[in-house]
């Protein structure tokens, strides 16, 4: 699924962080989000350490999460964004000055291209509705029955398409993806508290909202 970047056409910027920035591009005639991340610098090669539980690369989280969501139909059902590709080992100075917030690193950046989709924000008192936000803890089951742990279950990553019911989770770049060969119990009990975490979340928001329409039906 790799991408060709000069087949990708940048529009504009639209979010940037210390982690990563964001473009809404255009790629085969429709438009597309392009997340560039900053790679961590390696470790030097005398440094002995020991093997990590987490994937600290963004974009190695990201990536490894979208191809397996997109290989159980997470993606084609809406429930995360759609998953073109990846665009790997970009040298900044061909892309000003989209890139140019990349000249310092010392590696290389990568990219993942997703949907671009409209008319989304996060999950507030504003667009609130019992049925929505029982549909993303729904959605978060099926992030962890694809064999990833998400990492991040907090409102700013729920989104809600005004436009229509569609919900959705986005930002990828804490997950941590395994299998069921090499799931451990710690895995487990990640998932087992991001589970709790997120039905905190909803008894939250549900519960106060049945109270006040059993007062004021």
């Amino acid at each position: 699924m790799s991408i060709a970047l000069p087949e990708v056409t940048f529009i504009e910027q639209i979010k940037k962080s210390l982690v990563s920035c964001v473009f809404r591009t255009i790629w085969r005639g429709k438009e597309c989000i392009l997340k560039v991340y900053h790679t961590p610098e390696p470790a030097p090669a005398n440094r002995r350490t020991r093997p990590r539980k987490r994937e600290i690369d963004p974009f190695k989280c990201e990536s490894t999460a979208f191809a397996r969501l997109h290989e159980y139909g997470l993606c084609d059902r809406g429930y995360v964004p759609g998953f073109y590709g990846l665009v790997e080992q970009v040298n900044p100075i061909d892309y000003l000055p989209y890139l140019k917030d990349f000249l310092e690193d010392t590696v290389y950046p990568n990219a993942v291209l997703i949907e671009y989709i409209p008319n989304i924000q996060s999950i507030d008192l504003s667009n609130f509705s019992e049925k929505r936000v029982h549909k993303l803890q729904q959605i978060l089951l099926e992030i962890h029955h694809a064999g990833v742990y998400y990492g991040d279950p907090y409102p700013r990553n729920m989104m809600v398409q005004t436009t229509s019911d569609r919900v959705l989770w986005i930002d990828f770049d804490r997950a941590q993806t395994f299998t069921s060969q090499s799931i451990k119990q710690y895995h487990l009990d990640w998932l087992a508290h991001e589970t709790k975490m997120m039905d905190y979340f909803v008894d939250a928001l549900v519960g106060p909202t049945m109270l006040i329409s059993c007062l004021y039906p």
